[in-house]
């Protein structure tokens, strides 16, 4: 029997934004075909009925990952509970690897990023032991799960590790079949912000306060709303993310634009939406909303950077790509892309639809292949 143990250090219950819905979505699925236990820190919310177990024992703090008390209950589960598997998010908790042997499981990272690399310009202190940590994370790894095949690439070149362990698992999407647009939903957002018929839609939605994406609504601002506004486009934008009032105040006063606060049925205003952009230009791994704003069957206008991993049967018909820096060009694809009603390709949904993506890794890191 295959018994997996699921080590999320941080919150993901009940998922709101892209990388809580990663973890718990792919959870989730995983589940429905192997026994699963998910040990994450003590403020996960089960508020839904789930496929797996959760024991929400772990701490809170980051210091989780040097605590001895802590490295022993983690280490007492799984002797007691004899997982077959252990999966960790992230590479914080990859010192579990020098127990596989010991306790007789698989140990695999899932890797939502390189992660040094993602913080490097922040805290170039915190990336240099970030770094050791992942280097030793995915040397003791049986099997390492990245998002892109580019991270693949640059992690294969930075840490010396066999291509042969690494699996692409992207972010995946609870819809399997093309979408549908629901005019009830698009009507009822517009009409709450009073937008007008000749308006076209336009979202940005991310975490406001990552520096990636607080840049990106910077460019917006400062490039991509004057351009739109020179070629004389009739829009609205919705900016959909927590913000401190002063700058939701100063968002709001500017002409086009709505700022609306975090929201969690985000999936409704990709549905209504005409377009959805993201100028992003840093980070790491795949840009998660692009998956979800296409599979609620929006289109995206995304810089080269942020449209990294995406098919290229989505390019022209729900994917349209600037060259990073070009707002010029960015702010035309905006006009071109909210002329357009081409559907998702059914494609997307075979590649991107979370049981799929379960489906093709298990055979790669189980001894059997899952049942259908």
């Amino acid at each position: 029997m295959n018994n997996f143990l699921s080590v999320v250090w941080y919150r993901v219950l009940p998922p709101h934004y892209g990388g809580q819905k990663g973890i718990a979505h792919f959870n989730d699925h995983l589940g429905k075909k192997v026994s699963l236990t998910c040990l994450c820190s003590r403020n996960n919310i089960v508020d839904e009925p789930l496929s797996y177990k959760v024991l929400n024992g772990l701490p809170r703090s980051k210091l989780q990952f040097w605590n001895p008390l802590i490295r022993k209950r983690i280490l007492s589960l799984i002797r007691e509970q004899r997982f077959t598997h252990v999966l960790i998010e992230h590479p914080w908790h990859g010192w579990l690897g020098k127990y596989k042997r010991k306790y007789g499981f698989k140990f695999i990272v899932h890797a939502h990023n390189i992660e040094h690399l993602r913080i490097k310009g922040i805290n170039k202190l915190s990336s240099g032991l970030l770094k050791r940590t992942e280097e030793k994370a995915f040397i003791f790894a049986d099997h390492i799960l990245f998002k892109t095949e580019n991270d693949k690439k640059t992690a294969v070149s930075l840490f010396r590790i066999s291509p042969e362990n690494c699996l692409i698992v992207p972010y995946g999407v609870r819809e399997k079949e093309q979408f549908v647009a629901d005019t009830e939903i698009k009507d009822q957002l517009r009409e709450k912000y009073n937008i007008a018929p000749e308006e076209k839609l336009i979202l940005f939605a991310g975490t406001l306060d990552y520096g990636p994406n607080a840049r990106a609504l910077e460019t917006i601002i400062h490039h991509i709303i004057p351009l739109l506004q020179q070629k004389q486009f009739r829009f609205r934008l919705l900016i959909c993310g927590a913000l401190p009032g002063k700058r939701m105040s100063a968002l709001n006063a500017i002409q086009s634009v709505s700022a609306v606060g975090f929201v969690s049925a985000i999936g409704n205003y990709m549905q209504a939406a005409d377009v959805f952009i993201n100028p992003v230009l840093t980070g790491s791994g795949i840009q998660t909303k692009n998956i979800e704003a296409i599979a609620n069957g929006c289109n995206v206008v995304a810089t080269a950077f942020a449209s990294t991993g995406l098919p290229a049967y989505l390019d022209q018909k729900k994917l349209f790509v600037s060259a990073n820096h070009d707002w010029v060009s960015f702010a035309d694809n905006i006009i071109m892309a909210g002329s357009l009603t081409h559907i998702t390709p059914q494609q997307f949904y075979v590649d991107y639809y979370w049981q799929n993506i379960i489906d093709r890794m298990l055979p790669e890191i189980v001894s059997v292949k899952p049942e259908s």
